[in-house]
């Protein structure tokens, strides 16, 4: 079903993501007015032009993306598909690399317990974050597009790391002082993989 859903999943005016961190907006303009705002220059301003004049304005502020097209934009194309994948990707990064070790340090603010850094990056798909024997901690950059509290799972999870290098029973009763419920009744994986974004996630780290 992944799969399936991996290979028909387009981004255009149907696609919805609002999020704590990042929300998207589609604005449907004719096309003068489109070309007309293509040519203000501001930051965070990406434009996407074809042989036939300017196809798609995106323009991020604030955790915001305006996506702003015409009627006849033609979202099929895979030129275009690829411009949004990779400018969605990047951006959701750009915010993870912000948020992510902000929310890391609150939470060993708030435990009491330190690891040595946080580093945002892409990982493999079926990793969510990794510790190291060091205690720094990685994480998947795509985190910020799920619930506060699956990321949060997954911080506390790292971060249980740091005293327990394993997934012994000692590592679970400490992950479990840390979420303050049973660790073990918790799975993030599965949770953010029957979430509505998880075919995003799908899409967005493909080759």
């Amino acid at each position: 079903m992944a799969n399936m859903k991996e290979q028909t999943f387009k981004i255009n005016p149907k696609f919805r993501l609002t999020t704590k961190y990042l929300s998207v907006f589609w604005h449907l303009v004719d096309k003068e007015t489109l070309q007309c705002e293509s040519y203000i220059v501001m930051p965070d301003h990406h434009v996407f032009s074809s042989k036939n004049g300017v196809e798609i304005l995106v323009h991020y502020h604030d955790g915001v993306l305006d996506m702003i097209y015409h009627p006849s934009t033609v979202f099929e194309s895979k030129k275009i598909q690829k411009w949004l994948r990779e400018l969605l990707r990047d951006t959701i990064l750009r915010i993870a690399q912000d948020v992510l070790p902000k929310r890391v340090r609150y939470w060993e603010n708030l435990k009491g317990i330190y690891g040595t850094g946080v580093t945002v990056k892409r990982l493999r798909r079926s990793i969510l974050g990794q510790c190291s024997f060091h205690n720094h901690i990685t994480l998947q950059p795509f985190l910020v597009i799920f619930k506060q509290e699956w990321m949060d799972g997954v911080i506390l999870h790292e971060m249980a790391h740091y005293k327990h290098k394993h997934h012994r029973k000692s590592f679970w009763n400490y992950l479990s002082i840390l979420l303050g419920k049973d660790s073990e009744a918790e799975n993030v994986k599965n949770d953010i993989a029957l979430s509505p974004y998880y075919e995003y996630y799908l899409y967005l780290t493909k080759k």
